[in-house]
């Protein structure tokens, strides 16, 4: 990480703080870059684009998808690639879901946990 941060100086503020919250979160696999859109950041939302953008082109993050309910709550598993999403996903009660009626949202998961 010392070495991007050194390749692409402008972001390495983002690149800690992405750093900072997986090591405070150890128990989650994966973040969205809204919550690096929040107020508690002075990010440019561009800036953390990019960065992340960074981060998967270097192999550090992988980009993963979730199945997300109306009520905020992932269902089924993570899947590695939009086509791999089934047009029905069971829920954790077993009834199934048409995909048109959840969001799929992209989350960034650490593609080498040991590089931190």
């Amino acid at each position: 990480m010392q070495n991007l941060a050194k390749e692409y100086p402008e972001y390495s503020k983002i690149f800690e703080a992405i750093l900072d919250w997986f090591e405070r979160h150890p128990n989650q696999r994966a973040i969205t870059m809204d919550y690096f859109y929040s107020d508690k950041y002075s990010f440019s939302i561009p800036d953390i684009n990019i960065t992340f953008m960074i981060l998967k082109e270097h192999s550090i993050l992988k980009t993963v998808y979730r199945v997300i309910d109306e009520d905020g709550s992932k269902i089924s598993h993570d899947f590695l690639n939009l086509k791999d999403i089934p047009t029905q996903v069971d829920t954790m009660w077993g009834n199934k879901k048409d995909i048109e009626d959840v969001d799929v949202i992209p989350f960034y998961a650490l593609e080498k946990q040991n590089d931190f």
